[in-house]
């Protein structure tokens, strides 16, 4: 065999399993002696055994020089993870210990990252697997929910930043890939068991919760001889979220001229058309079960498998309120001092005064809309695999891998409307001109008329009593029960495939291995919705009344929190606020609700079942030369599609009154089914070919640089290619004669003929790794993307029977698709390094500082304004262009570790996002920088036991998005408050005991 540095690289690999920096050095010396190149089996069994982890003692400083060898030996440009001893990683979730990784950042929801991009391109853009095996996730999509797999049961995770053709298509970013326990790599039976209690800041005013969340997982591993072993892991977790937010309605665009002027200067004037204040309690509850199981039947024969289950089930209670801020208000300030910005013409501040509004059935309630959700939200999760590795002879091996994922998921939206008094005017005032929305509510005041015939403000001066307002808010008496809905949604998603691989030892110059296989896999994804709404003014008058008049309010009424705006200290007069949950009403009238057909036509139209078929194949060569190394090699894969829904010709016209058979007023529509409906199949398939090269050039001691060449893709999300149409409720297009088609959608249609997205791209790492120490290391990389495409939000516009604008012309009613558009560039770099302190000063021995910077530059763009292309009348006169959805300018992580492996050990973390746009269902954000600063602290109290804390969210820094679009936008305005959100800090506490 050929003699070469290659050695270097697939010896010292060994080196990666091990989360101890003492065998790291061991390993280093033992790479550097080393001169043949190994046959296959030779290799396997050098790894089997140097794989067996031989020291038990774990830390923060052995986990992360474990990472450092992981990137060091790898074949390409990557970032990696370990866990800090067995069934323990760094962080409470797999997505904040990735977080800490150069270049990847979490996407985050409600306060936690659920699911995780690499180099600032966004979640769809990246690949996740488990044990390098495709996994479906429970809510359609491509990007992985990691909330749904117990750390405890993750071993290792490595970010591969180049493709190689022996790994899965479906990445363009990255692929990050998790790695489940192995039992035969420990050589000791596990008996462990950890226990966890946790909090936040905000659960101090919570009424009837518990205010700590809990979790306990276990692990047991038992060998049987030395060629035969089982573990066993179980996590159950109990946990709860309180977060206080407000969202602002769109800005209205000055230029249309029913807008009204209120400083005088012939200028149209505009403001948020409403505040909409929220709070919300989750409780959450996941189980999972682990079991993993190895085989070495003989020296030929390694059968591994695996089997992991885990249940994510939680309820969520949303107390929302409305007021206008906009529409249907009085503005209580004297024309001249009208606080109005010369600039944008936008309304900055001002004494507001909200009156009822009128309803089909009379005024239906005050100016402050109200309506509480009650969400159920249940996911099941199952991921299982057998692997046979066999060597035919001594220089091939082949390993056959079969594999099933699958994903369950009922979510169940149910919301309950209303207004505040028949004859109350409510007084509140506001501010734009600050980071955070000001908004402080004044009281309300009644009299004998609808409107503004009480007598705390006076007309003639301008001046407002406050000390004759009373706050209403509070009493459930004065709510006036308008509506209900009860929305649910039932997703299945499977996966299952079936991977042949063979690896052969050759002698052909400067190559020495050829790896070749095939891969045939089968997504499926069947989604039922089953939506049911009742509004008083849809009702005939005395219905209404007939079905829910029985009802008390007050009975019903609940309060989540006597403080729920603790953080945002700017949103004052809201301390009393009522909750009242649909799910009881529900509940209470299982006759009424249930006495129904459970799928009319138009949730028919929003079902469908879809298959993906996918064959790939693929050839690899590894070669190496005395100062080079690395694979080359071109992956082929097919990709056929069926989506199925039912389907039928339709209309939109107007509603008309069943007794007079005039056009009702205000104005609505009824969707009007055309012919008999049916299932209609669409199909689509593409192929194509990716090849790849990595090459590591070896010329310095201890330095790498990597070249990494290819092409990628990434196909479309499972939730965006289906046939499908859902519709909205017409009746909620009010007011479109007046005002034209706006922004407002009939209904959001599946794209089956979505289109892959493909990226040529090189990457370049320069890394160097002082020989003198273990635990360093610097690194800088640069990458250049050129994407074919990007998707978006495009619209297909569906005319309305009977209706006109008032121009005369004909109306019509977009319909929102995913569409692929122009694509465009990706450039950027990327610096990280590990500096050990112990050679500055005895008093720093186990200090070490970590941190990695991100930067990433776009040709890319993505038009916000895609609801109004042109072909219809516009509500917005410009097109909006910027950043593709999720992605980010940059991202940085520094942490300060201290470990002298001895019995104390800490980290304190900070990571922040830079601002990147967001999807907020049909309107879109730009959401703010955000840090996160963390703090870990270890304790050992002996061999046996460990103490363990971390709080995070240290700034208590809320999550803040600005104006990007919206119904009524024509520019980004990323100077006014559109979302925040506060979570509060939170904190862990816990003990883990192995015996």
């Amino acid at each position: 065999m050929k003699k070469s540095k290659i050695s270097l690289a697939l010896l010292a690999a060994i080196a990666v399993q091990i989360p101890s920096y003492a065998f790291a050095a061991e390993a280093e010396e033992t790479a550097e002696t080393a001169v043949e190149v190994l046959t296959a089996k030779e290799r396997a069994a050098e790894l089997k055994n140097s794989e067996i982890e031989v020291i038990t003692v774990g830390g923060m400083r052995s986990s992360e020089v474990a990472a450092i060898n992981m990137k060091k030996f790898s074949d390409t440009i990557s970032d990696n993870l370990s866990a800090e001893e067995v069934g323990a990683l760094p962080d409470q979730s797999i997505a904040e210990s990735l977080e800490r990784l150069a270049g990847v950042s979490g996407n985050q929801s409600e306060g936690r990252s659920n699911t995780i991009s690499v180099r600032g391109m966004g979640g769809a853009y990246t690949l996740t697997t488990l044990n390098n095996r495709e996994i479906v996730s429970s809510f359609g999509s491509r990007s992985i929910n990691l909330s749904l797999f117990p750390s405890s049961s993750i071993r290792r995770a490595q970010v591969y930043k180049t493709a190689r053709a022996d790994s899965l298509e479906g990445g363009i970013s990255g692929q990050v890939n998790m790695e489940t326990f192995k039992p035969l790599e420990v050589d000791r039976d596990i008996r462990m068991i950890s226990a966890t209690i946790n909090g936040t800041s905000m659960y101090d005013d919570l009424n009837d919760s518990d205010p700590f969340g809990t979790s306990i997982d276990g692990m047991f591993s038992q060998h049987f001889g030395d060629d035969f072993a089982i573990s066993v892991g179980a996590s159950v977790r109990d946990d709860m979220r309180y977060l206080e937010g407000i969202s602002m309605g769109g800005k209205v665009l000055g230029t249309h001229s029913w807008l009204p002027d209120r400083n005088g200067d012939g200028i149209g004037d505009y403001a948020a058309s409403a505040a909409v204040l929220n709070s919300k309690l989750q409780t959450t509850q996941q189980n999972s079960i682990f079991v993993a199981a190895q085989w070495q039947l003989n020296d030929d024969l390694l059968i591994s498998a695996d089997f992991l289950t885990s249940s994510y089930n939680y309820q969520q209670k949303v107390v929302t309120l409305s007021n206008g801020v906009f529409w249907g208000i009085d503005w209580l300030v004297p024309e001249e001092q009208s606080d109005v910005d010369p600039e944008t013409g936008f309304l900055m501040s001002g004494l507001v005064r909200k009156v009822p509004q009128m309803g089909n059935n009379g005024y239906d309630g005050g100016g402050f809309a109200k309506w509480d959700a009650s969400v159920l939200n249940e996911d099941k999760t199952e991921v299982m695999g057998i692997n046979f590795e066999y060597f035919l002879t001594d220089d091939l091996m082949a390993e056959l891998d079969i594999s099933h994922s699958s994903a369950e998921r009922l979510y169940s939206w149910r919301s309950l409307g209303g207004r505040f008094g028949e004859d109350v005017d409510h007084y509140y005032r506001f501010s734009d001109r600050e980071d955070s929305y000001t908004l402080e509510y004044l009281g309300a005041d009644s009299g004998a008329d609808y409107h503004g015939t009480g007598t705390a403000f006076d007309m003639d001066t301008y001046e407002l009593d406050e000390s004759k307002l009373t706050n209403t808010l509070g009493d459930a008496s004065d709510f006036q029960f308008n509506s209900i809905s009860n929305s649910i949604g039932i997703t299945d998603s499977a996966v299952t495939a079936i991977k042949l691989d063979f690896t052969l030892d050759v002698d052909y110059g400067v190559v020495h291995t050829l790896k070749f296989g095939m891969r045939h896999s089968v997504n499926t994804k069947e989604h039922i919705a089953d939506d049911l709404a009742y509004d008083r003014d849809d009702q005939e008058d005395g219905a209404w009344d007939a079905v829910f008049g029985h009802l008390d309010m007050v009975e019903l009424s609940k309060t989540v929190s006597n403080d729920p705006f603790q953080v945002l200290d700017n949103i004052t007069g809201f301390d009393n606020l009522f909750y009242m949950d649909a799910g009881d009403v529900i509940g209470s009238m299982p006759e009424f609700f249930n006495n129904r057909e459970a799928r009319d036509d138009v949730d028919k139209f929003a079902s469908y079942e879809l298959e993906e078929k996918t064959n790939a194949a693929y050839i690899q060569a590894s070669f190496a030369g005395d100062w080079y190394d690395g694979i080359v090699g071109v992956r082929y894969y097919e990709t056929k599609l069926e989506a199925t829904s039912w389907q039928s010709n339709f209309a939109i016209q107007r509603s008309v009154n069943d007794d007079t058979g005039q056009p009702r007023e205000p104005e609505s529509y009824d969707i009007v089914i055309l012919g008999d409906a049916g299932f209609v199949t669409s199909t689509n398939d593409y192929s194509d070919f990716l090849p790849t090269l990595n090459v590591n050039f070896r010329i310095i001691d201890d330095v790498v640089i990597r070249l990494g060449l290819g092409k990628a893709m990434i196909r479309p999300s499972l939730g965006e290619i289906n046939n499908s149409l859902e519709l909205n409720d017409p009746r909620s297009q009010s007011n479109a004669e007046a005002e034209g088609s706006g922004g407002r959608t009939l209904g959001t249609a599946g794209n089956p003929y979505l289109m892959p997205i493909t990226s040529k791209q090189a990457d370049l790492s320069f890394e160097w790794y002082p020989s003198e120490s273990s635990d360093n290391f610097y690194a800088f990389a640069t990458f250049y993307k050129d994407l074919d495409g990007i998707y978006e939000q495009g619209a297909t516009y569906i005319p309305v029977d009977g209706s006109v604008d008032r121009a005369g012309n004909q109306l019509f009613m977009p319909v929102t698709s995913e569409v692929k558009e122009e694509g465009g560039n990706i450039k950027g770099w990327e610096v990280s390094f590990r500096q050990s302190f112990e050679t500055l000063s005895d008093y720093l021995v186990g200090f070490a500082l970590s941190a990695n910077y991100m930067k990433m530059y776009h040709g890319a763009t993505q038009d916000y304004n895609n609801r109004n292309p042109g072909d219809a009348p516009l509500y917005v006169p410009t097109e909006i262009y910027d950043a593709p959805h999720g992605w980010l300018d940059s991202t940085y992580n520094i942490a300060l570790t201290y470990d002298h492996g001895r019995d104390f050990s800490a980290r304190l973390n900070l990571n922040q996002q830079s601002q990147h746009n967001v999807r907020n269902g049909r309107d879109h954000k730009t959401q703010m920088p955000a840090k996160n600063l963390s703090l870990n602290l270890r304790y050992r109290v002996s061999k046996e036991v460990v103490l363990n804390a971390q709080a995070a969210n240290l700034l208590n820094e809320s999550t803040r998005s600005t104006f990007l679009s919206g119904d009524h936008v024509g520019f980004a305005g990323t100077d006014f408050t559109a979302q925040e959100q506060a979570r509060g800090i939170t904190y862990y506490a816990g003990i883990r005991v192995t015996f």
